[in-house]
């Protein structure tokens, strides 16, 4: 068959087509097509900052502040949303999130298999970069290793340690001890 195209003529067949979804216009084709319908209905600001962002998702940027910013520019017509605007449209209406990510690419949110596969990645790359003897990753393995929140209560709690044993070292521990015989 050197031709594929299949042509429909509604007219042949006495189908009533919607001309805003190019869909049969039958009221059980509508019942099925509506039976994922959000029933959300965005506003004229919204719609086109949808649109701006799902632009922009599909150009790899995915994060919200990107999205924001763009709002701000030459090309935009709308608005410039923000993170309190976005706020008020979530809590305003739960559907909101659902209509805004529906057709986006790759909204799942982040599970923590993805997160301990990124840290693994984090890890790894500093690792090697220390091993090729890369200055920036020694810098950035002590800053995440010593100056996190983590690390400084470890810091904290060993320092506590250290007085503790030099207490005892010094002898200031034996009153607390019974000596051998006096039990």
């Amino acid at each position: 068959m050197a031709d594929d195209k299949v042509e429909f003529n509604s007219n042949a067949w006495k189908l009533k087509v919607n001309e805003e979804t190019g869909h049969v216009d039958h009221a059980e084709v509508n019942e099925w097509l509506s039976a994922d319908d959000l029933g959300f209905k965005p506003t004229p600001q919204q719609e086109m900052f949808r649109t701006l962002s799902y632009k922009m998702a599909r150009r790899k940027r995915y994060f919200r502040g990107e999205w924001f910013e763009a709002s701000g520019g030459d090309k935009y017509n709308g608005h410039k949303v923000n993170e309190r605007i976005w706020n008020r449209w979530c809590e305003s209406d739960k559907r909101f999130r659902d209509w805004f990510y529906e057709e986006f690419p790759y909204t799942e949110e982040i599970g923590e298999e993805e997160f301990k596969m990124m840290d693994s990645q984090y890890w790894s790359g500093v690792r090697d970069a220390m091993v090729e003897g890369e200055e920036w990753a020694y810098r950035q393995y002590a800053k995440t290793r010593f100056d996190s929140a983590a690390a400084k209560k470890d810091h904290a709690d060993s320092e506590a340690l250290v007085e503790l044993r030099g207490y005892f070292a010094t002898g200031g521990g034996e009153a607390w001890s019974s000596k051998p015989g006096e039990a």
